[in-house]
């Protein structure tokens, strides 16, 4: 069988490699040092035959992902025609070593062993240096994929191999996301070797020396900015026997009227185009998740993690042109098939007419998700016109319940009316509810425009005519059209 076996080199100095390492090291193999630029690499390579160096990949390519995967490649394909080789990397070989990491995913596919032989990592000299016990919550990462950080990290943060200064920039861009400017920032180079430097500078001024080379690491102290973990540890607490009498008492069932008034919410600070009142909004609608989650979580039926894990998986799976081997060019072909994805879900025949309904809906986007059901079995119209005439035939007909004063018929038709406009605005493409919303906000919009002319005459607004109002209501009209 093939084997590789990783070959932790320690932190630097040649007198940090193990005895187990050095064991391997003299062995009669080939030995693979993923880059030279390391005391303990040039001093081994010295006295070691059969040795190659990676150096060359990193100097042909600024594509980091290119390299590694050329590194796998070619000591899988050594693996298979030697039997074992060695692989020496600078550190511990599970310590922010990217290719490590890839050789663990793809030597057991491939029938190759991979043995690790531990060494001294970079993290124990820094984090003696920093005074920091590992107990204390420790992240780390390769300054190479640091997009994996998507948070402010609430553990010491350390990010290793920051090899030059255009990488430092790099991170620095990428910290910048999620850290304020003046944050600060410790950079160690050749940490626990005789010529260790520390550079601590503001975050924004990470890159601003040339300070970096092969050994250089920064630290950042953990973040004190709120997270997901904060929210659902506060809303155990206002739920616990000394938390607060009113939450405690919720339900899932008394909380349904919260959160439609949150969602609409939302859509009306977006109307607003106001990032405030989005912000605020977006976290009072996200309030309702986390509740709604701990409650589930209180009766071990699921938690707000359950929560998270079933809507990762679910994108992934209606994104197969994204995650997967599909195709979609567009984004109707997406929808196509994200539907079929949908369907096959809820193991639905594509001719099947058994309509979705939730009847907790509001009754106009009810019926909205009514005839878009019903569309998606094929029974739609061919083109515009057919609901354009039914509306206009609902309207007749509502017309002569009106003058044949029969208040049944006049609902009735009325909501046959509503029904067809409906249906109408999902064949144009348009939300009803959401079209509804703007046009309400229109009309308080002039209406408040037509108060703020009474009010300024002193007169009462039952004195003025509907002619005398409308002028206004026409003036508000032409001020919006030329602000907009």
């Amino acid at each position: 069988m093939s084997k590789i076996i990783v070959i932790g080199l320690g932190p630097g100095s040649p007198k940090h490699v193990t005895s187990e390492a050095l064991r391997h090291l003299s062995a009669k193999r080939p030995i693979f040092f993923r880059t030279m630029k390391h005391p303990a690499a040039r001093y081994y390579a010295a006295v070691c035959k059969k040795t190659y160096s990676f150096d060359h990949l990193y100097e042909q390519s600024s594509d980091f992902e290119q390299v590694y995967r050329t590194i796998i490649i070619k000591l899988t394909r050594a693996a298979k025609h030697y039997g074992t080789v060695c692989y020496a990397v600078p550190g511990h070989p599970s310590v922010g070593e990217a290719t490590v990491e890839r050789l663990g995913n793809i030597c057991p596919r491939l029938g190759i062993q991979l043995q690790i032989v531990e060494g001294l990592s970079f993290l124990e000299p820094m984090l003696s240096f920093l005074k920091i016990d590992l107990l204390d919550g420790v992240t780390v990462y390769d300054a190479l994929i640091l997009d994996r950080l998507k948070e402010p990290c609430r553990n010491h943060l350390v990010i290793a191999q920051v090899y030059n200064r255009f990488l430092a920039s790099r991170v620095k861009l990428k910290l910048l996301e999620l850290y304020d400017s003046d944050y600060p920032v410790i950079a160690v180079r050749a940490a626990g070797m005789p010529q260790q430097l520390t550079m601590e500078v503001p975050l924004h001024a990470l890159d601003h020396r040339a300070f970096f080379n092969h050994y250089t690491t920064i630290y950042l102290p953990p973040s004190k900015a709120g997270s997901i973990g904060d929210l659902i540890e506060i809303m155990a607490k206002l739920r616990s026997t000394y938390g607060c009498p009113w939450d405690r008492e919720q339900t899932h069932q008394s909380l349904r009227q919260y959160l439609i008034e949150e969602a609409y919410e939302v859509v009306a600070a977006i109307d607003s185009v106001s990032d405030s009142s989005l912000r605020e909004e977006l976290g009072d609608l996200l309030l309702q998740v986390i509740f709604h989650s701990q409650i589930a979580g209180e009766e071990n039926r699921f938690d707000f993690t359950g929560v998270v894990d079933t809507l990762k998986e679910k994108l992934i799976r209606r994104h197969p042109h994204v995650f997967g081997n599909e195709k979609a060019v567009d984004a109707s072909q997406v929808k196509v098939l994200w539907e079929q994805i949908k369907a096959e879900e809820k193991n639905e025949e594509n001719n099947s007419a058994v309509l979705s309904v939730d009847y907790t809906l509001p009754a106009l986007l009810r019926a909205y998700k009514l005839q878009k059901s019903a569309a998606g079995v094929g029974f739609d119209w061919p083109c515009i016109k057919g609901p354009l005439d039914k509306a206009r035939e609902e309207l007749l007909e509502l017309e002569e319940a009106c003058m044949n004063e029969d208040r049944m018929s006049i609902e009735e038709e009325f909501g046959d009316y509503l029904f067809t406009v409906v249906n109408l605005a999902r064949f144009l493409g348009v939300n009803p509810e959401m079209a509804l919303g703007k046009a309400i906000l229109k009309f308080i919009d002039r209406f408040q425009y037509i108060t703020r002319q009474v009010e300024q005459t002193g007169r009462p607004f039952s004195s003025f005519s509907l002619g005398e109002l409308d002028q206004w209501w026409e003036e508000a009209k032409k001020i919006r059209k030329i602000s907009k």
